[in-house]
């Protein structure tokens, strides 16, 4: 007999975490099915044994190649087709090589007699929201119908995010050429320059003087700036492991005059539009809302919603444990309370996504236009700066031979 540890989900709503003994993992999973427990995970006792055959990989599936997995996999559920033929179907069509692999192995534990959503799961490559998707697909007996469900997911959040990244390029773009026009004086222009005067033996104004002090500066610490730099990130990636210091980076960002209020309607969109397809899966709210928290990029946001889980577990209504975060907008809270009552939850969440999305594309627009000019003003100044302090001279020059 085997010890495993389980994460059950009572009939009453109660989520717990359990040792329980069995033959196989397969058996104890029929056994507390057939005693009406919701089965979150269920792991061998012992987390440092080594399955024989199974590599196991770092890193998840890109987005790309899932939602290209996901629409051939939902054209052939809804074909009717057997789901043992379809994944060896899908497995050999798949071009990358890793997600070829990823698929043989979930196909061979299908075929071994696991549930699809645990084969997915134990791979540990493909998101929670999707294997939870899987799981209310299998419950229900409609998985063609979930599975477009996360197609229409997939594709909205993936059309925002891109909306929401090529916003940020032509910004990024001035910036880039602005270091880089910063580097090309330092370390080209100035240089000349101080040799061309020297040799000249001139009088250099205030303004040439400040300009080639500041060259000499930045390529005297050019090496320790890079350094501190190097540093600097390394830190960073260092503190982003630990939680505290996550929250209070989450904390700090949120507070941010204009980009805080932008970003917390990104990670409020995100997190509704995880709900709304967890709960049209037929997910129950209890698990949906562990696997939204668990999927959310903000840790802030995914430590308020678990305790808002809590809440909703004691039976309180979710719209009250969310208000009790502080971290949702107002209207957010006040479109969820209406889906509540309505009874129409699901499709309130969709629009409170749809909502936030659009407006944090408008407000990002609206922001990047005023960017815009302001950068292209500050590459100018700092042209028209070099071009005046190096040039004085000149003009001096002309004068005193005249």
């Amino acid at each position: 007999m085997t010890e495993f540890i389980c994460k059950l989900g009572a009939p009453t709503g109660r989520v717990t975490q359990e040792t329980h003994q069995a033959a196989s993992e397969n058996e104890l999973r029929a056994r507390l099915a057939a005693e009406g427990y919701y089965i979150f995970s269920v792991r061998p006792k012992d987390f440092l044994r080594i399955r024989v055959g199974t590599v196991r990989r770092s890193g998840r599936v890109s987005p790309d190649e899932l939602l290209v997995f996901n629409q051939q996999f939902m054209t052939l559920a809804k074909s009717g087709l057997p789901l043992q033929k379809s994944l060896d179907l899908l497995a050999r069509q798949a071009r990358n090589t890793e997600l070829r692999a990823l698929l043989e192995e979930v196909r061979d534990k299908v075929r071994g007699g696991e549930l699809l959503s645990d084969a997915f799961e134990s791979t540990g490559r493909f998101p929670k929201i999707y294997c939870a998707t899987l799981r209310a697909g299998e419950r229900s007996g409609s998985l063609d119908k979930v599975l477009s469900q996360y197609v229409t997911y997939q594709k909205a959040a993936r059309g925002f995010r891109k909306k929401f990244l090529s916003a940020l390029i032509y910004p990024a773009f001035l910036l880039v050429f602005l270091i880089g026009l910063i580097l090309l004086v330092d370390f080209f222009i100035i240089p000349k320059f101080t040799q061309f005067y020297a040799e000249l033996e001139v009088p250099l104004p205030a303004l040439t003087v400040l300009l080639i002090g500041l060259g000499q500066a930045m390529r005297k610490w050019a090496i320790v700036v890079l350094a501190g730099i190097i540093l600097a990130v390394i830190a960073l990636r260092a503190a982003g492991r630990s939680g505290v210091l996550r929250l209070a980076w989450e904390r700090f960002k949120y507070r941010l005059p204009i980009a805080g209020k932008l970003l917390l309607k990104f990670s409020v969109a995100e997190f509704a539009r995880t709900l709304a397809t967890l709960l049209q899966a037929g997910t129950p709210a209890v698990a949906a809302l562990q696997t939204a928290s668990e999927a959310s990029s903000s840790p802030l946001l995914a430590r308020g919603v678990a305790k808002a889980r809590k809440e909703v577990m004691a039976g309180k209504a979710l719209s009250a444990s969310l208000r009790e975060t502080r971290l949702f907008p107002e209207m957010a809270l006040d479109m969820v309370e209406v889906g509540e009552t309505t009874g129409a939850l699901p499709a309130m969440l969709d629009a409170v996504a749809d909502f936030f999305e659009e407006d944090v594309s408008i407000d990002l627009s609206a922001l990047v236009a005023l960017m815009d000019p302001v950068m292209i003003a500050v590459i100018a100044v700092a042209v028209g700066f070099v071009l005046v302090g190096f040039y004085l001279p000149l003009f001096s020059l002309a004068a005193h031979v005249h």
